[in-house]
């Protein structure tokens, strides 16, 4: 059983652990655009086996920071992290507060970059359909 020190510092080295995960998920989802519009396949199943492992790994930090800050008696969303923040000694409250915004905006721009990856691949998608079917007649000519 973990005490109540040991479960902040747990909780504080996850975040961290989190921010890095999001820098190489950044990384990751460039290079996966790159590769989609080489049409790179082979390289492209290393980047998503990699993009998923990431994925899971923020997902399981994600489901322990909610069971720590539960146990600590806050709730398990934004609103608990910021009183855990406001919690903490002064002196490292602007540190942790600006290490959390910080993966929050690394958070929301990996969000953006695969929101776009999927915009690629859905073009993609309608150029091989338009190609696939471009001996067809058109469907509205019946």
């Amino acid at each position: 059983m973990q005490t109540t020190g040991q479960r902040m510092t747990a909780l504080l080295q996850d975040m961290v652990q989190d921010r890095l995960r999001y820098i190489m998920l950044k990384n990751l989802l460039e290079e996966q655009r790159t590769l989609l519009l080489e049409r790179n396949s082979e390289q492209l199943s290393r980047v998503n086996q990699e993009l998923m492992q990431i994925y899971q790994q923020l997902t399981n930090s994600a489901t322990s920071r909610q069971q720590s800050l539960q146990t600590l008696g806050f709730s398990a969303d934004k609103a608990g992290l910021r009183q855990f923040i406001q919690r903490l000694p002064e002196q490292h409250q602007g540190k942790i507060s600006a290490l959390w915004e910080d993966l929050q905006r690394h958070a929301q721009l990996c969000q953006q970059l695969n929101e776009r990856n999927g915009m690629v691949l859905h073009m993609q998608q309608q150029v091989m359909e338009n190609v696939v079917n471009a001996g067809q007649p058109a469907d509205w000519l019946y």
